[in-house]
């Protein structure tokens, strides 16, 4: 039997991910189906590379998804991820030593860490793998495919705010951003494109801008172009 409704398919980070855009998501989509993967992690930056691509990492996620849901081929409408920027696009003269530090600190121009070489490391595989995915277009030459960021994280992109918190403050804070739109996705959006401080005109400039100087340290997101380039797919089948 066809499925009623598609299915879109979000994969992010956290759970706070969800609990800030579910509502927003699901009334810009409200002809469809909305569903979060949440990977309790970084799923960019855990890439093997000696697994295949990172990309081959996202279809395994769909194809689990699509088992979970008993999905076939089609009922997936399209597929967004989005992830944080973390400053990995700063250089790493930007990578600041500071042995007395306990945990990684982000700051407007510079990281400060004890472990410099390791941040390093991370931002290199990180990097590299965003620019892979921020290339691809689609899952299988059919279903959509884009990776969105938040910069330098969904705190700092959705909010402003910049200190470190507990995963219970985060919580707080998405579900007040939550209610503050009721399902209002106009609203979001204007308020994204005001406050969030998009870079660029389109998709492919959102990213060139995102990776120069510590533009990734900076308060930036791309995720306003999803409801741009995306209002069609909004829109009941004719």
């Amino acid at each position: 039997m066809k499925r009623s409704k598609k299915l879109v398919l979000l994969i992010c980070e956290g759970q706070t991910d969800e609990n800030a855009l579910y509502y927003i998501m699901k009334a810009f989509f409200n002809h469809n189906e909305i569903k979060f993967h949440i990977a309790h992690g970084d799923p960019i930056l855990t890439h093997d590379k000696e697994k295949g691509s990172v990309m081959d990492d996202v279809r395994d996620i769909v194809r689990m998804e699509m088992k979970r849901y008993a999905l076939k081929k089609g009922d997936i409408l399209a597929v967004f991820q989005i992830t944080d920027t973390d400053g990995v696009f700063i250089s790493n003269e930007k990578i600041v030593e500071n042995p007395e530090a306990q945990k990684i600190a982000y700051h407007a121009d510079h990281i400060e860490t004890a472990y410099v070489s390791s941040i390093k490391a991370r931002n290199h595989k990180k990097r590299k793998n965003m620019n892979i995915l921020s290339e691809e277009r689609s899952i299988n030459d059919e279903t959509p495919y884009r990776l969105y960021y938040m910069s330098r994280n969904l705190e700092h992109a959705l909010y402003g705010k910049e200190e470190s918190m507990n995963d219970s403050r985060k919580t707080s804070l998405a579900d007040s951003f939550s209610s503050r739109f009721n399902k209002d996705w106009k609203a979001f959006l204007y308020y994204i494109e005001n406050e969030g401080q998009p870079l660029g005109e389109n998709f492919q400039q959102s990213w060139d801008e995102i990776r120069k100087e510590t533009r990734s340290l900076e308060r930036h997101t791309n995720i306003n172009l999803l409801f741009r380039e995306f209002l069609y797919l909004s829109e009941p089948e004719r």
